[in-house]
């Protein structure tokens, strides 16, 4: 009896530690005022004052006061573009690529007075989906596959110019494979500023490359068969990737994270995720890690070992600004919030 009893006590005292961890932070979503009702995918927080977004029609969306008020900036040459993918350096500068044709990127110093066209790819077949920096003037921009290989683009001036990376230096590709330009997170940076993509398809697979030029490949938890299927978004976050994704057409379906600890070398498992999730990110200040799709949002305090999920927000994107702790997020109609996290 003293046993069971013991027992007992034990696994009451592992559940209450385990709900107290999950109530350790109070989350918020305020709903911000946006200009338009148009589809976002695109962000770059620069800090807890300025942010960048963008998405369909040549949509471009700037704060410079913390979301009091969104600025839309003024298209470059063609309001048809689908601005997928956006990174900020700056107020002033910023790039934009878009995704389908023609596949283009361009750049302002001015905070979108004017925009320089510094890459253009007339093949219809070309599609980019994300464009991530390593530092202020080493970058690159991921496609799908264009001829014999991944188009993969490297910048070394800060994306002045662009130059495709030779199909001998990159892996090759399976009968069918792909990334997704669904919230400008198939590439993360670590902290040891390596460069890692997310894909899926016939199977989810990451290209890792320590500068950009040469690649490699690995094979992850996530599964695939499907070219709907695969790695939407990577973070990186205390010497740990996580990936996550799943199947868009089955939002509301279960989908594991998959983790690495050795720089995208090798993958494990995680946590449950309660529907497809197209965007991941992670919170230094908090130590969270927070992950959203079309059917809500999940965080996580252990490190992708378990997610809860905290609102039920149809959100594309979201990005945290990691000095003050506070995100950004935007969905398919154009809503825009600002979430807030503080400890219970």
């Amino acid at each position: 009896m003293r046993f069971i009893i013991g027992l007992l006590l034990f696994f009451l005292l592992a559940c209450s530690e385990k709900a107290a961890q999950r109530q350790s932070f109070k989350i918020s979503f305020t709903e911000q005022d946006s200009p338009l009702q148009l589809s976002l995918r695109g962000i770059s927080v620069v800090d807890s004052n300025v942010v960048w977004l963008s998405g369909t029609k040549g949509t471009i969306l700037r704060t410079l006061n913390g979301g009091t008020k969104w600025e839309l900036i003024q298209a470059p040459d063609q309001d048809s573009l689908d601005f997928r993918s956006i990174y900020a350096f700056s107020a002033q500068k910023a790039l934009v690529a878009s995704a389908g044709f023609p596949a283009r990127v361009y750049k302002t110093l001015n905070g979108g007075l004017s925009w320089e066209l510094v890459y253009e790819n007339l093949d219809s077949a070309a599609f980019m989906n994300s464009i991530a920096f390593r530092g202020p003037q080493q970058g690159v921009i991921f496609g799908d596959q264009l001829g014999d290989c991944h188009l993969i683009l490297q910048t070394l001036d800060a994306g002045n110019t662009w130059r495709r990376i030779s199909c001998e230096k990159l892996p090759k590709p399976l009968a069918y494979e792909n990334g997704f330009a669904a919230s400008n997170s198939c590439i993360v940076v670590t902290r040891q500023r390596r460069y890692v993509i997310g894909l899926g398809g016939l199977k989810s697979r990451v290209f890792t490359s320590p500068r950009g030029l040469a690649w490699q490949a690995s094979h992850t938890t996530l599964g695939g068969g499907l070219s709907s299927r695969g790695i939407y978004a990577l973070a990186a976050g205390r010497q740990r990737l996580i990936a996550v994704g799943g199947d868009y057409t089955k939002p509301d379906s279960t989908y594991q994270a998959s983790i690495s600890n050795d720089q995208g070398k090798t993958w494990q498992s995680g946590g449950v995720l309660n529907g497809y999730r197209s965007i991941v990110d992670y919170s230094s200040k908090h130590q969270l890690w927070m992950a959203a799709g079309t059917n809500g949002v999940d965080y996580s305090e252990d490190h992708g070992k378990s997610w809860e999920k905290v609102s039920q927000l149809e959100l594309n994107t979201l990005q945290f600004d990691q000095a003050s702790g506070s995100a950004w997020a935007a969905s398919s109609k154009g809503r825009i919030f600002r979430i807030e996290i503080k400890s219970n």
